[in-house]
């Protein structure tokens, strides 16, 4: 009885805690679409007052929803000069009372980049 106590007690302080990490996050917690230029292995991304920059490799999804963890991403391969309409997350990170916001994936499943 004891354990099932415990257990549940358990789960509901994960629960209450990621409820309340989401809810600081939320901002940028969901996917996101911008104006994107794209270089050789780069893209910048403009979306709500904020350049987004991401080169050489990010995670990403390409067209049939497979999951890359590195890399490049298809969508992002039109030819250099080029804009696309790119869908992508990122996290807004602070250290030491500097604030970033690196992008974390990259969406190419046709909703996406180039989609």
């Amino acid at each position: 009885m004891a354990a099932a106590v415990l257990l549940v007690a358990t789960g509901a302080l994960g629960f209450a805690l990621g409820s309340l990490w989401t809810s600081h996050n939320a901002e940028l917690g969901g996917w996101h679409t911008g104006a994107g230029r794209v270089g050789a292995h780069q893209v910048s991304i403009d979306y709500d007052g904020w350049t987004y920059g991401v080169s050489d490799s990010v995670a990403w999804l390409d067209q049939g929803g497979t999951w890359h963890d590195e890399g490049w991403p298809t969508c992002l391969q039109p030819q250099v000069g080029s804009s696309v309409h790119v869908r992508f997350q990122a996290r807004e990170v602070t250290v030491d009372d500097t604030t970033w916001r690196p992008v974390v994936a990259i969406d190419c499943t046709g909703t996406g980049a180039g989609g």
